[in-house]
C-alpha cells in the first residue's frame, strides 16, 4: 500500500511499540497489586482507539457518497484505521477477564439488586450482551473490508462513482449509525444502568467522527510534501468539517445536559451531579474549553483553516479532548470520591495507544505521494473552496 517508512516515522513507530511494552508491564504490576482496578482505565482507552477506526469508517462511507477532494487528504489515516479493526478486536479481549467488575447488571439475578429498572433485564443480560458485541464486530469488520481501497487516485475516483460501492457506503453508514448507538448503550451507558439518554448514541457517533477527523488532519499534515493552493483548499475543507462537527457535538451535549437538568429525575441527575458537584467538575470544565470553546473560536479563522500546521495543532487539541471525553464518560462511576488519576490510566494509554499508533504508522508507511501532493485527483471535485 505504501512505500518504506522514513527515518522519523520509523523512530516514532519504534517509540510507540516500546511505550506499549512499558504500558503492558505497568498494567501487569497494577493488576497484581489491585486486582481488576485497571479495567476502567483499559476500557476508556480502548473505546477511544475504537472510536478512531469507527469514525474513519463513517468518513470513508461519506466520501464515497459525496465526493470532494478533502477525502484524498484524509485517506491515508482513514484507510489505515480501517485495517486496524482486527487489532481493535484483539485489544478488547482483556476486558472479558472480569466484565462483571465493569457492568454491575451482570451480577444481577432479577435486576433490582443491580439498579436495573423493570423491563431492562431483557436487554441487559450476559448472553444477549455478548451476542450483540459479536454482531457489532462482524458488521464493522465486513464494512471495513468492503470499503478499503489500494488504488491510485484516478482509479479511486472512478471506483467511488461505481453504483455498487456507493450502495455499500449508503447501507454501511446506516449500519454504522445503528451499531454505534447500541454499542454506546452497551459499553458506556450501561455502566450506570438506571441512567439513560436518547441523545447519547448520536453524541458518541459525533465524537467518533470528530476524533477520526482530527487524527486524519494530523496525519495529512505529517505526510504533506508541500503547501500549495490545492493543498490549502483541502485543509480548508477539513477545517470547515471540523467546525461543523464541533458545533453539532456542543449542541447535543448541551441539550443532553439541559434535558437532564430540567427533568431533575433522581436516576439521571445522579449521573450529572457526580460530574458537576465533585472534583470531576474540573474535567467537565476542561471538556467545555477543549471540545468546544477553543476549537470553535480558532476554526472561525479562515487563515487558520488554510494553514496545515495550525489546523494540525487544532486537531491535536480535539484529539486530546476526545480522549478526555472517553475518560469522563467511563471512569467517574468507579472513582466517586472525585477526580483521580491512577497508574493504570497511564499503563492503559501506553499499552493500547502505543500499540495502536505503532501499527497505524506501519500500515501507513511513507506518504503515498498522490493523496497529499496538492494536485486534485481526477473526478474528485473541488468542494469547499468558498470563503468561510
Amino acid at each position: 500500500m505504501m512505500a518504506a517508512l522514513g527515518p522519523m516515522a520509523r523512530r516514532l513507530r519504534n517509540a510507540s511499540l516500546l511505550a506499549a511494552a512499558a504500558g503492558i508491564v505497568l498494567l501487569v504490576v497494577v493488576g497484581r497489586q489491585s486486582g481488576e482496578a485497571w479495567l476502567p482505565s483499559y476500557l476508556f482507552v480502548w473505546l477511544f482507539v475504537l472510536a478512531l477506526s469507527l469514525g474513519s469508517l463513517a468518513w470513508v462511507a461519506v466520501h464515497n457518497l459525496t465526493g470532494g477532494d478533502w477525502g484524498e487528504a484524509t485517506r491515508p489515516f482513514t484507510q489505515a484505521a480501517l485495517r486496524l479493526f482486527p487489532l481493535n478486536v484483539l485489544l478488547g479481549m482483556p476486558l472479558l477477564f472480569a466484565p462483571a467488575q465493569l457492568l454491575p447488571w451482570m451480577n444481577a439475578t432479577g435486576g433490582a439488586d443491580a439498579g436495573l429498572a423493570a423491563g431492562q433485564h431483557w436487554y441487559l443480560n450476559s448472553p444477549f450482551f455478548y451476542f450483540r458485541a459479536v454482531v457489532y464486530f462482524v458488521i464493522w469488520l465486513s464494512l471495513a473490508w468492503l470499503l478499503r481501497d489500494d488504488g491510485a487516485a484516478a482509479a479511486r475516483a472512478a471506483d467511488r462513482r461505481n453504483s455498487s460501492r456507493q450502495a455499500v457506503s449508503a447501507v454501511g453508514f446506516v449500519l454504522y449509525a445503528l451499531t454505534t448507538t447500541f454499542a454506546a448503550v452497551d459499553w458506556t451507558m450501561s455502566l450506570t444502568p438506571p441512567w439513560h439518554s436518547t441523545a447519547f448514541g448520536l453524541l458518541i457517533g459525533t465524537g467518533q467522527a470528530l476524533s477520526a477527523l482530527a487524527g486524519a488532519i494530523l496525519c495529512a499534515n505529517a505526510l504533506a510534501s508541500g503547501v500549495d493552493a490545492a493543498m490549502r483548499r483541502r485543509f480548508h475543507d477539513l477545517g470547515n468539517l471540523s467546525l461543523a462537527l464541533v458545533l453539532v457535538w456542543a449542541y447535543l451535549a448541551f441539550m443532553q445536559f439541559l434535558i437532564m437538568w430540567i427533568e431533575d429525575l433522581p436516576d439521571e441527575i445522579a449521573w450529572l451531579l457526580l460530574r458537576s458537584r465533585t472534583s470531576w467538575s474540573v474535567l467537565t470544565g476542561f471538556l467545555v474549553v477543549t471540545h468546544f470553546v477553543l476549537p470553535f473560536l480558532l476554526l472561525l479563522s479562515r487563515n487558520a483553516k488554510r494553514a496545515p500546521a495550525v489546523l494540525a495543532a487544532i486537531g491535536a487539541l480535539m484529539l486530546l479532548a476526545g480522549l478526555a471525553d472517553s475518560f469522563w464518560l467511563v471512569v467517574p462511576i468507579f472513582r466517586p470520591r472525585g477526580f483521580e488519576l491512577q497508574w493504570s490510566d497511564l499503563g492503559a494509554l501506553l499499552a493500547i495507544g502505543g500499540l495502536w499508533l505503532g501499527c497505524l504508522i506501519f500500515v501507513i508507511g511513507m506518504p503515498a505521494a498522490d493523496p497529499l501532493r496538492g494536485a486534485l485527483a481526477p473526478g474528485s471535485g473541488e468542494h469547499g473552496t468558498q470563503r468561510a
